[in-house]
């Protein structure tokens, strides 16, 4: 399937419409508890320690790594081209690279961004932001057709009276044709695989979630673009793959609301998790000891 960005763009009368605000979901009120994000459920399956720290006892992780560093950077970039798109604006690459340098400094400022790998050097994950911000400007944002609809929408749909799935989608748009899609943006070094954990649910969460809010539309495309190669990958998610796709998505969030044990996972993950500090589980090596060393400074400061 073609990535609805791809055509020559047609600017005029070009508009950003944004879904009016959602009514809040039916049944009990959401909860910390009972509120599940794609991330929360991520946390759980990787480390359920580490998602009993962060969602249940409700502490902060003492880090963030390089890698979430960049991608925030990068997100924000792409966000601010639509929405001056929106406006009727046309922003230049040169502009776009000004504001990545702009968010870059702005979220290094409070002095909780780590190098995992020790042997790296920041300036190389910024001049990596810099290539994915120019090719997708270049490739996609400059040739694209496609007319947004919303931008960082936070979703919420109740799947049952215990869940309550909620997200931020990247980009929400329709295609030439007029079908609705949903797109999340991949700083991430590899390419996903449709079949795991995270490709697998996450953008057709989201998908499931814009046909609540659009009872005649028939279909949403789900998409991820890897920014790192210029790629996008489509699944077409009907009103059928949508209650599939959110009886997974449940019966995992069930299974974490009836957890009574979150025993660490340690594994190569402990280098990037901001409580390596203190979980006595963690395996860091040396050579990944980046955010470790910046949790145990911060600590003793």
């Amino acid at each position: 399937m073609n990535d609805p960005g791809q055509a020559s763009p047609s600017r005029a009368g070009r508009t950003a419409v944004h879904f009016p605000a959602m009514t809040p979901p039916r049944g009990p009120a959401p909860t910390p508890r009972n509120l599940f994000s794609f991330s929360r459920l991520k946390a759980f399956d990787q480390c359920p320690l580490r998602y009993r720290f962060r969602y249940l006892k409700g502490l902060k992780e003492a880090f963030r790594s390089i890698e979430s560093h960049v991608g925030n950077a990068v997100h924000d970039v792409l966000e601010w081209l639509y929405e001056e798109r929106a406006g009727g604006s046309e922003p230049a690459l040169d502009r776009a690279l000004d504001r990545l340098a702009e968010a870059w400094d702005a979220r290094w400022e409070d002095g909780r961004v780590a190098v995992i790998r020790v042997a790296d050097d920041a300036g190389a994950y910024l001049r990596h932001g810099r290539e994915m911000v120019a090719s997708f400007h270049e490739r996609v944002f400059s040739n694209d057709r496609s007319v947004t609809v919303a931008l960082e929408e936070r979703l919420s749909v109740r799947l049952s009276e215990r869940v309550v799935f909620t997200g931020f989608a990247d980009r929400i748009g329709r295609t030439e044709q007029g079908t609705l899609f949903v797109v999340d943006y991949k700083t991430s070094a590899r390419e996903g695989n449709g079949d795991d954990f995270s490709e697998g649910l996450q953008a057709p969460l989201y998908a499931a979630a814009v046909l609540e809010r659009h009872g005649e539309e028939p279909v949403c495309l789900a998409g991820y673009h890897y920014l790192r190669h210029g790629s996008t990958s489509w699944r077409r998610v009907d009103r059928d793959e949508a209650g599939r796709v959110q009886a997974r998505f449940l019966a995992k969030a069930e299974r974490a609301l009836d957890a009574t044990e979150f025993p660490a996972r340690p594994g190569i993950l402990c280098a990037w998790c901001g409580f390596n500090h203190i979980c006595e589980r963690a395996r860091v090596p040396d050579e990944l000891s980046g955010g470790l060393r910046l949790a145990r400074e911060r600590e003793g400061s």
